[in-house]
């Protein structure tokens, strides 16, 4: 069954805010009722089922993280950058149309009133790409006293073991090792 329109904006406005009474207040509900509306619209399935099924619209699934990782890692907006008279320029309207805005960590403004961009830093995102692919492998060592080799001291409870059983285990190691 489908949402009210007031409910829709319940699930819609929690999912920005995650405060279930702040969402309820941004739908309509009454101030004054909020928190109670917000407590049993949190306890309905229906809400709850369309909670999960936005979340599973909204989230960036494995590939589009590679996708994104891999846009950072090339640089992939550099082309939208012209240096006309020894002065970069961005071609603002072409970024935003192509949808590689995400490519920007920061945009800030110098005295003057220009822009300066900072892009998201293309080796952090090679080091990602390789992790993902599994191109490196991170390695503790581990050392006993001094550095040396560690002990280890194993021991075999065998007597829940039958005779059937040990003479199985006798012969397997005796073909194993090449002994009688």
């Amino acid at each position: 069954m489908a949402l009210s329109a007031k409910r829709q904006a319940f699930v819609e406005h929690y999912l920005k805010c995650w405060n279930a009474s702040e969402a309820a207040r941004l739908a309509g509900y009454s101030e004054r009722t909020a928190g109670v509306q917000a407590h049993d619209l949190l306890k309905n399935p229906e809400i709850r089922e369309a909670i999960v099924a936005r979340l599973k619209e909204l989230k960036m699934g494995a590939d589009e993280v590679l996708i994104r990782l891999t846009e950072q890692a090339q640089g992939a907006a550099q082309y939208l950058i012209d240096v006309k008279g020894n002065l970069p320029f961005m071609d603002w309207e072409r970024l935003q149309s192509e949808g590689k805005l995400h490519l920007i960590k920061k945009l800030s403004y110098t005295s003057d009133g220009r822009p300066q961009v900072e892009f998201y830093d293309a080796q952090t995102a090679l080091i990602q790409l390789g992790r993902a692919h599994g191109l490196f492998t991170d390695r503790s060592e581990v050392s006993g006293p001094g550095g040396g080799a560690i002990a280890a001291e194993v021991k075999l409870d065998l007597s829940g073991l039958t005779t059937e059983q040990l003479r199985a285990l006798a012969a397997w190691d005796a073909d194993r090792t090449g002994e009688d």
